[in-house]
């Protein structure tokens, strides 16, 4: 598997601090905010993000507490076979984020929740939040 971009998420309900805290001290740049979920990158390398979700959405997704990790692939649908077909065990199946993800989840041994997607083009309703931090 070839990962294009690493981006730890920190699942927790300090959304805001967070932000501020690695805005203020490291330098990271806003790239994304909503009520449930807020996106940083560092400011020289758009290849380093981190990132802040609440641990459940009132759509009713869960997010893993605690951290989760996310590799950016070229094709998630076949490193979804490929780990399906090894016996990992899929916690959360092949869909489509309507933020411009396709994406599945494994849990590492550890019960770190390792976010595998593509990137694929948004919904209008997100692209237009997007657009709006550029």
């Amino acid at each position: 598997m070839k990962i294009k971009r690493v981006d730890s998420t920190i699942s927790t309900s300090k959304l805001r601090e967070s932000k501020e805290f690695y805005m203020n001290h490291f330098a990271f740049r806003l790239v994304y905010e909503s009520d449930w979920y807020i996106e940083l990158i560092a400011a020289d390398n758009p290849a380093i993000g981190i990132s802040f979700t609440l641990p459940q959405r009132e759509a009713g997704e869960f997010f893993n507490k605690g951290l989760i990790i996310s590799f950016e692939v070229d094709d998630a649908d076949a490193e979804y076979h490929r780990l399906k077909a090894s016996g990992l065990k899929i916690v959360q199946d092949l869909v489509d984020k309507p933020w411009g993800e396709r994406s599945f989840v494994v849990d590492d041994p550890n019960g770190v929740h390792l976010y595998i997607y593509k990137s694929i083009p948004p919904t209008p309703e997100y692209k237009a939040i997007y657009d709006s931090f550029k």
